[in-house]
């Protein structure tokens, strides 16, 4: 190792990194660890880069590919003993612990811990669908439960100005991380509901290691989501995250991002329709302008018309100068009362809109209370008719299946083909009339015998 003085000089920052480099990596180069696998994450490279840690502390650890032959594939909760040695990566300071042998132990802990936690609040009913309140449609105030300067309450805030800018926002800020963050979340939970001071709640944080989201599994926080009576999302870390409040609360968001688009569906589909319905009525009011326009640009020029009249006979009208004047100062006030008119149709039309919106508004929540009370009715309807209709049904077709029966077998019964099998025979004239009568034959004739199986033509003798 390359001597320095130390306590002589300042050393610069290389310097005083290459010193910790040299006595980390000779010191410290067969060392035995146990802990618990946390924020596993394999590279494209192929090495595996995890947090090993215990209760208090944790370590950043590394596995490279050439070292993994004689290892199990690890995941997030393994208890594990390894065998490695300290690294100090000069150009960022960093200390990581490189391992070579690696056995698994045992499961972790703190998974051990939430998963029993889970088993013992889903015993007690309280993930149960039943229990879980409804997101409410109309929203004017949405409580948010996070950390004030974190990623979360951006995020919510850029999809609530996109999607329902007049939503009110109120945030309840809370540690979400290390000691005392639990009783801070809950503490903030019962104070939203203690005073009513919203319609829906948020509760949440971006992602982070498992550590980093225990308080969201906290028993406190727990209890707080369960006694709570205003309805809470739940949009704790990212998609893979799963704490113990997702399951707790009345609904479970992916990401805070999609919290907030949870909470302003029904704002976000009401603007878009009022949306539709603003432009289509400011495409009809730039028609009837341009309309107006165009009236106005003909009656322009009727009226220079009517001035080259004028002036052509001003030799024999007196002051012709000032009726050209007055003509011309009648024109322009005619162009000013209509940009007077103008402005108040377009005043008067906006205003129609915002009353045709708020009308829309109002008949739009009747429509669909009275189509849910519709379908309603017609579903308990339908319920009590099918049972009876499938007795009514079964019925008429025993009913004509008997009818087809005996209709069968009466036209069985007078068939003629029937009767040509007993023996009996038919004698038909060549113009197919039947004979039932001797006398109506004549010596020479031919006739026609139809039998059961044939027929046999014969000529009259006598």
């Amino acid at each position: 190792m390359e001597s320095y003085d130390i306590f002589g000089r300042t050393l610069t920052v290389s310097e005083a990194n290459g010193i910790i480099h040299d006595t980390v990596e000779e010191i410290f180069y067969e060392l035995r660890i146990e802990g618990e696998i946390s924020g596993f994450r394999p590279a494209s490279s192929g090495h595996w880069y995890f947090t090993l840690k215990d209760s208090s502390s944790a370590i950043d650890a590394a596995v490279f590919r050439s070292a993994q032959y004689a290892m199990e594939y690890p995941k997030n909760g393994d208890l594990v003993v390894a065998k490695g040695s300290l690294s100090y990566y000069t150009r960022n300071g960093r200390l990581t612990y490189v391992i070579r042998e690696m056995r698994k132990k045992g499961e972790g802990d703190i998974l051990e811990m939430l998963e029993k936690r889970k088993e013992y609040y889903r015993g007690l009913g309280y993930f149960d669908e039943d229990r879980k309140k409804p997101i409410p449609e109309e929203i004017r105030t949405l409580g948010v439960v996070t950390s004030p300067t974190g990623a979360a309450i951006r995020d919510i805030l850029n999809v609530t100005k996109r999607r329902a800018p007049s939503l009110d926002i109120l945030i309840f800020p809370a540690k979400v991380q290390g000691d005392g963050s639990a009783e801070s979340i809950a503490s903030r939970i019962r104070q939203a509901d203690n005073f009513q001071a919203c319609d829906l709640l948020i509760i949440g944080r971006g992602g982070g290691s498992t550590e980093d989201l225990l308080c969201f599994s906290d028993p406190e926080v727990i209890e707080a989501i369960h006694n709570c009576s205003i309805p809470i999302i739940s949009a704790v870390g990212h998609e893979i995250d799963w704490p113990i409040s997702d399951y707790a609360a009345d609904r479970r968001a992916p990401t805070p991002s999609a919290a907030a688009e949870i909470a302003t569906e029904t704002i976000f589909r009401r603007r878009e329709r009022l949306g539709n319905a603003l432009y289509g009525s400011e495409s009809i009011i730039r028609g009837r302008i341009a309309e107006m326009r165009l009236r106005l640009s003909d009656a322009l020029s009727s009226l220079s018309i009517l001035e080259k009249k004028v002036l052509s006979l001003e030799g024999r009208i007196p002051s012709s100068e000032d009726l050209r004047k007055m003509l011309i100062l009648r024109v322009q006030n005619a162009e000013t009362r209509v940009g007077y008119a103008e402005e108040d149709i377009q005043n008067c039309i906006e205003k129609r809109i915002r009353e045709a919106s708020a009308r829309i508004s109002i008949s739009i929540e009747r429509e669909e209370n009275a189509m849910k009370e519709r379908v309603s009715s017609a579903s308990r309807l339908l319920s009590r008719l099918i049972p009876s209709s499938n007795e009514r049904m079964k019925a008429r077709v025993a009913v004509s299946r008997t009818r087809v029966d005996a209709l069968v077998r009466e036209s069985e019964a007078l068939s003629p083909l029937l009767i040509l099998r007993r023996g009996y025979s038919v004698t038909e004239k060549e113009d197919g009339s039947i004979v039932r009568q001797s006398s109506q034959l004549k010596a020479g004739e031919i006739i026609r015998t139809r039998l059961m199986d044939g027929t046999v033509l014969s000529r009259v003798e006598e």
